[in-house]
């Protein structure tokens, strides 16, 4: 009988390579190497717990993993159309981790992003002011002395100062400054680690108008302004809080210092009585002159700087100028309406004004109005669609389609 015609088939199975040593050098090494790696780790661990035993307790980790639980929750808006709180004489109003947190002289109420309420505390702060930013939420008394820290659910630590407080920031790292005075100098920085230790102190001979501290920890940036003559001058300090390298400092102009903030691409907007400006590598880059425009209102922050400035002409038209992290100047149109608070998130402004509220997309222009009575409210920009409208009684959840 024939065989089926065609090839015979061929052996596709590759030869064995024969070993290489410069590979098998290299891979020894890298196993070495991962050994090392994996010690140094356990080495570290080990020393971390050594040198913070206090911390180690049963208690701590309890705190820290229920403040976890909360921290990591997927949801980022609000589930309720509103939340309620206690009313107060004066308030303040912040958003912390995505929820809200509302301070009064004798309360300290927040919320969480579903709305559900993890804190209830009494105080009595004369003018509590309040600062919300990643891992802490800080409330201060306002021309007091007292001051707290707070997570998710639960005070954290309580201090005073010597002398009343002017002003507080907190950072995502868990850095925060208090700003107070001294029986020598207008304005004192007192620098504080997330452990609730002193680091550094800052003695101004001008009065602290404003201060940032970077996400990192890294930075703190402190804007004071002086008075030589009868002119002010204004100036920008930068300082690595950890570093033992001399502080640098800026020269703003001859304006009252406002405002000041670290923006995401790493420097330091800076608004003035009469401009703009925008400091990265310890020197101004970009500028703005606001001419004889006076300022109604403006916000600051990590996506950069927005500002309604009123026309002092016959005219009277309002204009809205908006800058980008990188101090560049974005847009530049007659403000719609006459705001009484801007917000800026992203590539949307957000004007409160007397009957509602109005976003205006300075990428594309288009206005979004929102009809709503504001008098005596505050808005908390969520994200560019989303925001909260803070009264004394209660928070309402907008949503702009």
């Amino acid at each position: 009988m024939k065989k089926p015609f065609g090839r015979k088939k061929k052996d596709l199975t590759m030869p064995e390579m024969p070993p290489n040593p410069y590979y098998e050098t290299i891979s020894a090494r890298l196993g070495i190497l991962q050994v090392v790696l994996y010690m140094s780790l356990f080495v570290f661990v080990i020393l971390s717990i050594l040198r913070n035993t206090e911390l180690i307790t049963y208690r701590n980790f309890y705190l820290f993993f229920k403040d976890l639980n909360v921290s990591f929750k997927a949801v980022d808006v609000f589930e309720t159309d509103s939340v309620s709180y206690t009313t107060s004489e004066e308030q303040s109003f912040t958003l912390y981790r995505n929820g809200l947190a509302v301070v009064g002289n004798n309360s300290v109420t927040v919320f969480t992003e579903t709305g559900r309420q993890t804190v209830s505390e009494t105080i009595s702060y004369k003018n509590p002011m309040a600062d919300g930013s990643g891992k802490y939420l800080l409330v201060y008394e306002m021309g007091g002395t007292q001051y707290s820290l707070y997570n998710s659910f639960k005070r954290l630590y309580t201090g005073t100062t010597d002398y009343p407080i002017q002003r507080a920031v907190v950072s995502e790292s868990g850095l925060y400054a208090i700003v107070s005075a001294s029986k020598d100098y207008p304005s004192v920085v007192s620098l504080y680690n997330s452990h609730f230790s002193l680091i550094n102190r800052y003695n101004k001979k001008g009065y602290v108008m404003d201060l940032d501290i970077n996400a990192k920890g890294t930075q703190i940036a402190i804007l004071s302004t002086s008075s030589v003559g009868g002119i002010y001058e204004t100036e920008l300090m930068l300082h690595r809080p950890k570093s033992e390298e001399k502080a640098v400092t800026v020269q703003i102009g001859s304006s009252l210092g406002v405002r000041c903030a670290y923006t995401a691409s790493g420097g330091v907007g800076v608004l003035t009585g009469n401009g703009y400006c925008y400091v990265k590598d310890a020197r101004v880059q970009e500028s703005f002159d606001f001419g004889e425009r006076s300022i109604l209102s403006a916000d600051i922050g990590s996506d950069g700087f927005a500002v309604c400035l009123r026309d002092g002409s016959v005219s009277e038209q309002n204009e809205l100028v908006v800058f980008d992290k990188n101090g560049k100047l974005c847009y530049r149109e007659y403000a719609p309406v006459f705001p009484n608070q801007v917000e800026f998130a992203g590539n949307t402004v957000f004007l409160l004004h007397d009957s509602g509220i109005t976003r205006v997309n300075i990428k594309t222009g288009k206005l979004s109005r929102f009809s709503c009575v504001t008098d005596g409210k505050r808005i908390l920009v969520q994200s560019e669609a989303e925001l909260l409208l803070c009264s004394p009684q209660k928070a309402e959840f907008i949503h702009f389609s």
